[in-house]
Parts: structure tokens; sequence; C-alpha cells
């Protein structure tokens, strides 16, 4: 992944947990994905999770470096070619 997409999370903290509701189907569903991989539900549902949040960070990076306006470059005083081209004009 984009070294760019990484640059603005803050440091994991060991004992971060995330919980969130969920019915009785739904844990169906995932349980019976996971056991199909050989997974548990947890790392199932943090790989999904995962690669989710990596790709929309990706996509978001994407997003911005195209929206960034581009100014036009001016050419550099001290390069020896563009000196010479700036002193016969």
């Amino acid at each position: 992944m984009c070294e760019s997409v990484h640059q603005d999370l803050p440091a994991a903290r060991v004992d971060d947990h995330i919980a969130l509701p969920v019915s009785a189907e739904q844990i169906l569903v995932i349980r019976k994905a996971a056991e199909l991989v050989g997974w548990t539900v947890t790392d199932y549902v943090l790989s999904a999770a995962l690669d989710r949040a990596e790709r929309d960070l990706y996509e978001h990076a994407a997003a911005m470096e195209t929206a960034a306006p581009t100014a036009p470059t001016e050419p550099d005083p001290t390069d020896p070619f563009i000196a010479l081209l700036l002193a016969l004009t």
C-alpha cells in the first residue's frame, strides 16, 4: 500500500478494542464465512475491516492528490542552463 495512506494514522494502542452489536443472523453469516476459510470470527472481522479501511484510505489519498491544484513550477535560476537563458532574454 502507498506510504502516504499510513502517514497520518495515530499510533496503535495495545488496549484498543472494538465492540459492536450484531443480530443472530449476522453473527451466523460471519461465523460460517470464518469457518470456511479456517479463521476465527475475530480474525475474519478484523481482516475484512482492515481491507475496507485500507481501500478507503488509499482512495481518499488518491482523490486528494488529483484534487490538489498543481502550480506551474518556476525554473531554478541557479541552474546554469536556465541562468544562461535568462541572461540572454
